[in-house]
């Protein structure tokens, strides 16, 4: 008998229908659960969300020969520029650039540090391109163009005087952007939910897996190793299912209908 228990064990799985039967089960309090991190997750970024809106700016690192009659091939050109972009680079990111754009806009009426436009101000480059990207975030599209705009003058007089004088030149101004830089988040608020109502679902189905405990006939049937012909039905339990128009224990004297109930029925 302990055989046949073990095998019957080993073979039980769960089925689509036991997984259904879970989900029924769990379905009231995914749905609570999701919901509840939704409106909290909605809530907590409204307080916190910020927008911020980023200026982008670009320099052609390449010397400019025209004005000096110089005769140079561009290909020789391109291949000075791309050796000196990283000096430039380091020139243009110098802590000196930072406190003349501070210095900049602190006259204008600003409030800043220069660890504050270290942290608004970015630039980055490219190995085989001349380009060489600014960008600027701040609360404002106004704002972020003006911070950048500062600082690429100042990069340009800074590249300028230790370099070469026609060295860099402005390929884009700074542009208002448009729309914030930073979304709201929705889309991941959304999923957080969705992912905690799976999260609920998956305890569930654990804790049902994990339940040994007798409730059916067919519970019965695969511990015992039988084969389930037939279930009695409880008489008690299905009496429940009735009304009673005197009460249960007037019906169980007179009846359902009363002492001349079955006149009753049949009229």
């Amino acid at each position: 008998m302990n055989t046949t228990n073990n095998q019957n064990s080993e073979e039980k799985a769960i089925t689509l229908a036991d997984l259904w039967r879970v989900f029924l089960t769990a379905l009231p309090l995914m749905i609570i659960a999701a919901i509840l991190i939704v409106g909290i997750g909605y809530a907590y970024r409204k307080l916190n969300y910020h927008p911020k809106y980023t200026s982008e700016g670009a320099f052609l690192v390449m010397r400019d020969r025209t004005q000096t009659g110089e005769a140079t091939s561009t290909g020789s050109e391109v291949q000075l520029a791309l050796l000196m972009m990283q000096t430039c680079y380091d020139v243009v990111t110098s802590y000196d650039v930072r406190e003349k754009t501070t210095t900049r806009l602190n006259d204008e009426g600003g409030d800043y540090t220069v660890k504050e436009i270290s942290k608004m101000v970015s630039v980055s480059t490219n190995d085989s391109s001349l380009i060489m990207t600014f960008r600027a975030t701040a609360s404002t599209p106004e704002e972020a163009r003006n911070i950048l705009d500062k600082f690429m003058l100042s990069a340009e007089e800074q590249v300028r005087a230790i370099m070469n004088n026609d060295l860099v030149s402005r390929s884009n101004e700074p542009l208002l952007p448009t729309s914030p830089s930073t979304k709201f988040g929705a889309m991941k608020i959304v999923l957080i939910g969705f992912f905690g109502a799976v999260l609920v679902y998956a305890a569930y189905l654990i804790l049902d897996i994990l339940d040994d405990r007798i409730r059916t006939g067919e519970d019965i049937a695969d511990v015992a190793g039988l084969t389930l012909l037939g279930i009695i039905p409880d008489a008690y339990s299905s009496a429940r299912k009735y009304s009673y128009k005197y009460g249960k224990k007037y019906a169980k004297h007179y009846g359902r209908y009363g002492s001349d109930g079955a006149s009753k029925k049949e009229g």
